[in-house]
């Protein structure tokens, strides 16, 4: 084991480390990516009258990953604090099983977790985690000190606590646009019970493994990479991608970031989600060898949506690898983060086998049939409403959306998980652990019913609008909104997606400095007073294009005045990540990376996510 091991560490210790010398042209991108879902006013609900929503455990301090030790039993990672909480029957254990120091800028943090039982009887936990440059949390933001890099490592769990840490990858995590995004993390045992792990291009490192066909050698960022449970290389002396680390360790390549990836129960087929820039959020089968095209290709190579103009034939390829166009597209960025296969009956017949998705930017758990090879997504009769429009695995206008949402409310997910008794348990960036069960099953009590946008407008004697979608300055009503000084406005979101009413416009040195809603999810509303007489133009940082205007007259008090309690945004909302989604699984994303789970960013660099659980996701 350790004459395998020891050269492994090294090579990433010290090759990895070196950041790669290139020039990049960057473009500026909206903040959006980092305005997570909040989690509904009346909590997550599902689209199935049988099945209900019950929350597990909450206070968790932004949770991204989480792994069953056993029933009632999980294992949960805090992205910014570094500890591993045990979570035992829906009560928190005070004091974390471990604590690691972490570099938590962005979607940097604890990441990942995976749980493998030995046949020894040892139980060994696989984790990922951005480590701290000087063992203190958080010192990239405060001090700006340099993370020590992107890490794997695996503990053994023995009495309740993580033991005899062992050093598997070591990767850079210095990013050469500055920003602490796109880290990756998700880990995954497959079904050869060798270590799968994801991990993204950290901040827009640009190599041959992002395409770049005169750039530096692959540096292992930017694909999932394939270990045994000691460190060693899986299948040496045929290897995928070629010889040497660390192309001996990639399993796929060209991928921009993740929050997602699951392995088919029925075939061993690993997925993934991976965000785009400001679209292209993608859906993945991952096969030996798979090319996902970035920097090059983002969606499906036609499209061309990055404006590349390059071609399949453009990418780089090592040993047996090849490109694949995605399984499923967002054109709009939705921030898509965690992706699990539900290998179980539970929750009806219906529904066992098929994936589950979620994403950063909405709150959204989205539901995808296979078709019977299950090679590709395949939107079957079980769905309702019309699902002509999604034929092509292509969402182009949000509201083709809604066929495949099978739940709401849930805040920025960041992770799926399927339990020991069958049915599937959501993470929330918000802190909590969702499971969804059949109603009969359940012991809590229903949910109140929910106030409605007209309720709320008349409870507060506001004006209405709406948000109607992404549409220019057509996509707020009305356009503009003409009202008296001391008056309030109650927008309510009539989209399938998250939008945003924020002060400025994108781009502005201001944006959001007068005014800002955070994430207003599908069917919520947000509420705000105006004081003060004048012209006051917003927009939606997910989607800059939306764009509104207030026109208020009168004289004026001198101030905005905004219903926190009662508006979809969340006080309590972590530091920016995903993510994702761009969905940055930033989980995601997300960014969940979790976008998408990159989501719209504000980093300077036209692969910033519009998730990051991140996630980002």
């Amino acid at each position: 084991m350790f004459s395998r091991l020891k050269p492994l560490i090294a090579f990433f210790a010290i090759s990895l480390i070196l950041i790669s010398s290139i020039t990049s042209s960057y473009v500026q991108f909206s903040y959006g990516a980092y305005a997570k879902a909040p989690l509904s006013p009346t909590g997550p609900t599902v689209n199935d009258d049988t099945l209900t929503v019950e929350e597990v455990a909450n206070d968790l301090d932004f949770p991204t990953s989480m792994a069953f030790l056993g029933p009632n039993d999980i294992l949960v990672t805090e992205k910014n604090t570094g500890q591993v909480k045990r979570v035992t029957n829906g009560v928190v254990f005070p004091q974390p099983v471990l604590d690691v120091p972490v570099a938590n800028a962005i979607e940097r943090g604890l990441l990942g977790i995976a749980i493998a039982k030995q046949p020894d009887g040892k139980t060994y936990v696989f984790l990922s985690y951005t480590e701290s440059g000087d063992g203190v949390d958080g010192s990239d933001v405060d001090r700006f000190v340099d993370p020590l890099g992107n890490r794997l490592y695996r503990y053994e769990f023995v009495d309740g606590q993580l033991i005899n840490p062992v050093l598997l990858l070591d990767l850079t995590a210095t990013p050469p646009n500055g920003r602490g995004e796109h880290n990756g993390g998700k880990i995954r045992i497959g079904p050869d019970n060798n270590v799968y792990y994801m991990v993204g291009e950290v901040g827009g490192h640009r190599t041959q493994a992002q395409n770049i066909i005169d750039g530096p050698a692959p540096n292992g960022l930017g694909g999932v990479l394939r270990i045994t449970q000691d460190g060693g290389i899986v299948d040496p002396d045929d290897p995928i991608f070629g010889e040497g680390l660390p192309l001996n360790v990639y399993y796929s390549m060209g991928i921009r970031n993740s929050f997602g990836m699951d392995f088919d129960p029925l075939t061993g087929n690993l997925w993934d989600t991976e965000n785009g820039p400001t679209g292209g959020d993608e859906i993945n089968l991952v096969f030996p060898g798979f090319n996902s095209g970035w920097y090059q290709i983002q969606g499906f190579a036609a499209d061309d949506i990055l404006g590349h103009g390059t071609t399949v034939s453009d990418l780089v390829y090592f040993g047996s690898s090849q490109y694949a166009d995605p399984k499923f597209v967002w054109e709009w960025p939705v921030g898509i983060t965690a992706l699990k296969f539900l290998n179980s009956h539970r929750l009806g017949d219906d529904y066992a086998n098929n994936m589950f998705v979620g994403d950063i930017n909405n709150g959204l758990l989205y539901r995808f049939t296979l078709n019977e090879d299950r090679d590709a997504i395949f939107i079957n009769d079980t769905y309702v409403g019309n699902t002509a429009a999604l034929q092509d695995n292509t969402v182009e206008d949000p509201k083709e959306n809604q066929p495949l949402i099978f739940g709401q409310g849930f805040g920025g997910i960041t992770d799926i998980q399927v339990g020991p008794d069958g049915y599937l348990y959501v993470l929330s960036y918000t802190g909590s652990i969702f499971r969804i069960l059949p109603i009969t099953d359940s012991i809590m009590p229903r949910a109140p019913p929910i106030v409605s946008a007209e309720q709320e407008a008349s409870r507060n004697q506001s004006i209405p609008a709406v948000i109607l979608g992404i549409d220019g300055d057509n996509s707020y009503s009305p356009e503009p909104i003409e009202i008296e000084a001391g008056q309030t406005i109650t927008w309510y979101n009539g989209d399938t997606i998250s939008h945003t009413v924020t002060s400025g416009r994108d781009g502005d040195p201001d944006e959001g400095s007068l005014f800002d809603s955070d994430a207003i999810i599908p069917n919520q509303y947000y509420t705000l007073t105006f004081n003060d007489p004048g012209e006051f133009e917003y927009y939606c940082i997910y989607h800059p294009t939306m764009v509104g205007e207030v026109v208020v007259s009168g004289v004026g008090t001198g101030s905005f005045d905004s219903d926190e309690d009662e508006s979809s945004s969340d006080e309590d909302e972590s530091s920016s990540d995903e993510d994702e989604s761009s969905s940055d699984e930033d989980e995601s994303s997300s960014d969940e990376d979790e976008s998408s789970s990159d989501e719209d960013e504000s980093s300077s660099d036209e692969d910033e996510s519009s998730s990051d659980e991140d996630e980002e996701g």
